[in-house]
């Protein structure tokens, strides 16, 4: 059986975020910003996604913060269905992902960021978290 990869570097971000939105059900920089937050955990552990990968999503349930973990699996084809992303209560803007050879980065939304999706207008907050340079729109910590 032949499995999907995701290539960081390469991978067509409009195209995820349709998926996503076909996923999800609409746009939003919450779901944006979890594609961005899975490829970023690809490229930052080297990592082809869905196998050999696991996630775990500290958002919680609640919306708007658990449409994070929507683009999560968009981003680093980890799922809930598969069993290699777990979604934990902790109303954090959060993910930890971990490699099979142990090595895991944790990435979260930044405070500004944060603040400017619950504070701002949905489309315009969209365009921003297509936008946004990484190192603006998360901080993380890799070990």
């Amino acid at each position: 059986m032949e499995t999907l990869r995701i290539d960081p570097k390469t991978a067509d971000l409009e195209a995820m975020i349709t998926r996503g939105i076909h996923l999800h059900g609409h746009e939003g920089p919450f779901l944006i910003a979890g594609i961005r937050m899975g490829l970023l955990a690809l490229e930052l552990l080297g990592s082809p996604g869905y196998f050999g990968l696991s996630a775990q999503s500290y958002t919680g349930n609640t919306t708007p913060l658990s449409c994070l973990t929507d683009g999560i699996q968009i981003g680093s084809g980890c799922t809930t269905g598969k069993g290699n992303l777990t979604v934990i209560d902790g109303a954090r803007p959060r993910a930890r992902f971990t490699a099979e050879d142990g090595t895991s980065v944790t990435i979260e939304l930044s405070p500004a960021a944060l603040e400017a999706f619950r504070q701002g207008e949905l489309p315009l907050e969209s365009k921003h978290a297509r936008t946004m340079p990484a190192q603006e729109l998360f901080v993380w910590e890799q070990g």
